[in-house]
């Protein structure tokens, strides 16, 4: 799951270009395909809408996907591999148990994540934004589409331009709620990468680690290209593409996103 999904992709887009005040609206398609470790594949497919509104030195974010996914009810989107004893979990039917069949598929509405984030001015070069986040959980968790557990978290990123070519990084904190039937473990993730600026776009490529939600599965690791462009009005539209770099990620990934401003 692309947390890969388009929210992030904007998000990296985004430290390349000193927010404007303003509100906008994001919409977008994502895929991604992979094992997770197992013996099975399992593909997520959404449709994340994103309004964003900024004033000031603060940013304000929220975001509600439509999701399917079609494999392994133990892979929750946005989480990634986890022990899921629901026994009505994606797949398995009404009072089944919680080990069989080995794959289902659900559609429906995802978690809600709200963001806060706050630009200090550090009278150089270098931008410093520090976010707090929450993710709701809205999602059905007998579906399998989320853990239906309340997160919460914290980041912090830092960019610096160099005529053109801006190098990012940050690192983040996320305490993982539990649910009824799934257990998962607070995690720490960190990411680091390049854009360049090139005409009325920008060319650009990061790499994200993040530790695994629960005991006895790999950590996510991720290659993420992407390209976003600018249009009259302050509008974007972005493509990106991924590449899992262990079991906990995705094998593949892809998706585009267009952001109408106002």
């Amino acid at each position: 799951m692309l947390r890969t999904t388009l929210c992030a992709a904007l998000a990296l887009a985004s430290v390349a270009v000193q927010a404007e005040d303003g509100a906008s609206l994001s919409v977008g398609a994502d895929y991604s395909s992979g094992e997770y470790g197992s013996d099975t594949t399992t593909d997520i497919f959404s449709v994340p809408v994103t309004a964003k509104w900024t004033t000031g030195a603060w940013t304000f974010k929220a975001g509600l996907p439509w999701l399917r996914i079609d494999g392994d009810p133990n892979v929750l989107p946005g989480v990634g591999s986890v022990v899921n004893d629901n026994p009505r979990g994606r797949g398995r039917g009404n009072g089944g148990a919680p080990d069989a069949p080995a794959e289902g598929s659900a559609s429906g509405i995802g978690d809600l994540r709200l963001a806060a984030t706050y630009a200090f001015d550090t009278g150089g070069p270098l931008g410093v934004d520090l976010t707090a986040n929450v993710k709701f959980g809205t999602a059905d968790e007998d579906k399998g589409l989320g853990t239906g557990a309340t997160d919460y978290g914290l980041a912090l990123d830092l960019y610096r331009d160099f005529d053109g070519t801006t190098l990012f990084g940050g690192v983040g904190y996320t305490v993982l709620g539990d649910s009824d039937f799934i257990d998962v473990d607070s995690v720490v993730g960190a990411n680091v990468g390049a854009s360049r600026t090139l005409g009325p776009g920008s060319l650009g490529l990061s790499y994200e680690w993040r530790e695994a939600a629960s005991d006895g599965f790999d950590d996510r690791s991720e290659l993420m290209a992407f390209y976003s462009v600018r249009t009259d009005g302050g509008s974007r539209w972005q493509v990106y593409a991924l590449a899992g770099l262990s079991d906990g990620s995705p094998d593949i990934g892809a998706g585009f996103s267009y952001t109408i401003a106002y």
